[in-house]
């Protein structure tokens, strides 16, 4: 059987990981010069705790080649094929250092694949091969499913504040200044590696009217969860509202982990989706 290996950048719950057999490679965020595992030395709850006590932006690192090779190994222990299925590598260095790690094991069957997508829209992806190689599917059919996929998976979401982005040195002061005077909450989207601006929209209620326009312009879905950092009760109404779009089921809610928090700052909300073909 195909072993899977991931990122924490996917954000699929530790339970779901244990359940489909996905061995996740915990990414690294750094407050200062203390440094934690993502989702192994810091728990969301902690990470979200110290982003806004900090006076400085935490700064994300990629796992080392060593913490690659050591996982796919341990994966295909018993000789079995490894998919590792990553960040998507316009995002990070992540990808690089994956695909290294899998040239350096000759002696191994790994292949890595870049998603594309980051959050739950790589957790989308990584889940659905997981299941199909418990079935049985060989490599091959495993790649085919996630090519088939990747041009359907979208994360959209709207970010409450501009001053994470600035702070991370992707938007100047007076930008985020102004964005802050004027309640400006671009709505972005992640396809196919790339991160797109959809809407500059202003106040809360707008932009979540927007989110949920544009979640039924890409309506029907063969998966849709919602995400959000540090902001379950607007993540809340959002799934309650989603779920018309969703055969009335009301989609899953996760919160983002520490990577992704880092960028968006707390209070972004938004969903995953693979639309149907």
């Amino acid at each position: 059987m195909v072993k899977i290996v991931t990122d924490s950048t996917a954000d699929i719950p530790r339970e779901l990981a244990q359940q489909h057999d996905i061995r996740v490679v915990p990414a690294i965020v750094n407050f200062g010069l203390e440094s934690f595992r993502e989702g192994v030395d810091i728990s969301t709850s902690e990470f979200f705790s110290r982003l806004v006590a900090s006076p400085t932006l935490p700064t994300t690192s990629q796992p080392s080649i060593g913490e690659f090779m050591e996982a796919y190994a341990e994966a295909g222990r018993g000789g079995e094929p490894v998919l590792g299925i990553h960040l998507g590598s316009t995002f990070s260095g992540l990808f690089s250092a994956a695909q290294v790690a899998s040239q350096s094991m000759p002696e191994r069957n790994v292949t890595v694949y870049d998603s594309g997508m980051l959050s739950m829209g790589l957790g989308l992806m990584v889940i659905e091969a997981a299941k199909a190689a418990r079935k049985g599917a060989r490599l091959e059919q495993l790649l085919h499913l996630l090519d088939s996929m990747k041009p359907r998976t979208r994360v959209i979401a709207v970010l409450d504040t501009l001053e994470y982005l600035r702070r991370g040195g992707r938007l100047s002061r007076i930008s985020a200044t102004l964005g802050r005077i004027l309640s400006v909450r671009p709505v972005i989207q992640v396809f196919d590696n790339r991160l797109e601006q959809l809407a500059r929209t202003r106040h809360r209620e707008n932009s979540l009217r927007r989110l949920l326009e544009i979640a039924q312009s890409h309506a029907p879905f063969d998966h849709l969860v919602v995400l959000h950092a540090a902001a379950a009760e607007v993540a809340d109404w959002l799934a309650t509202h989603l779920s018309r779009l969703n055969s009335g089921v009301k989609p899953a809610i996760i919160e983002a982990g520490s990577v992704i928090g880092t960028h968006a700052g707390p209070g972004a909300v938004g969903f995953a989706c693979v639309v149907k073909r």
